[in-house]
């Protein structure tokens, strides 16, 4: 869990939460401390008007978690990155292209843009979990596009945090999962001694 999310600007924010909840007297004054803290890692954004408005949201579902040990600090990183993240890309896809317009090609940019832009400088390693979220929630995304006029707003938030989870663990899962990269020169071999002649 904490391999893929607790990295970048997810440690950066989530350690300091702890802290914050201690000496925050109300949600209010906590989501005041913490989006504070979130603008303080905009240094490499471009878009720092996006950027906040995540940071608020992002800051907004820390509020409602527990956050009394570091098993639920790592917990909350993983849950509120990851719905934020999938919440804010169907946001945007709504008010860009239409949830009724909205191809697959859609929803997997719209996802990546939005890593994009809470973690403008990404290693290869970042880029591969990146995917490999974003190629999970794509298809059940696209599948919850499809019944989403039959459905309430609270189902339609509740649905899209169900996947946001699931591809949250999935993907902390397959990165733990990975095999050791293998080495790029081959054993040097140490040539067997010769047999000794039979007495």
């Amino acid at each position: 869990m904490n391999r893929f999310f607790l990295k970048g600007i997810g440690i950066a924010i989530l350690a300091m939460l702890c802290s914050l909840a201690t000496y925050a007297d109300t949600p209010d004054d906590f989501q005041s401390r913490c989006t504070n803290a979130w603008m303080k890692k905009a240094d490499d954004v471009k878009d720092k008007v996006d950027f906040k408005n995540f940071g608020e949201k992002y800051c907004a579902c820390a509020a409602k978690q527990q956050l009394d040990s570091e098993a639920a600090v790592q917990k909350a990183a993983q849950v509120c990155i990851s719905r934020t993240l999938l919440h804010d890309a169907m946001d945007s896809i709504e008010a860009d292209v239409g949830l009724d317009k909205a191809k697959d090609s859609d929803v997997t940019d719209y996802c990546q843009d939005r890593w994009a832009l809470v973690i403008p400088k990404q290693s290869d390693e970042d880029k591969k979990l990146i995917t490999t979220f974003c190629d999970c929630a794509k298809p059940k995304l696209v599948d919850l596009l499809k019944k989403s006029n039959d459905m309430t707003d609270k189902q339609y938030d509740a649905e899209i945090d169900t996947i946001a989870d699931a591809c949250a663990e999935s993907t902390a899962a397959s990165s733990k999962s990975e095999p050791a990269p293998a080495t790029t020169s081959a054993p040097t071999s140490t040539p067997e001694p010769a047999s000794k002649p039979a007495h």
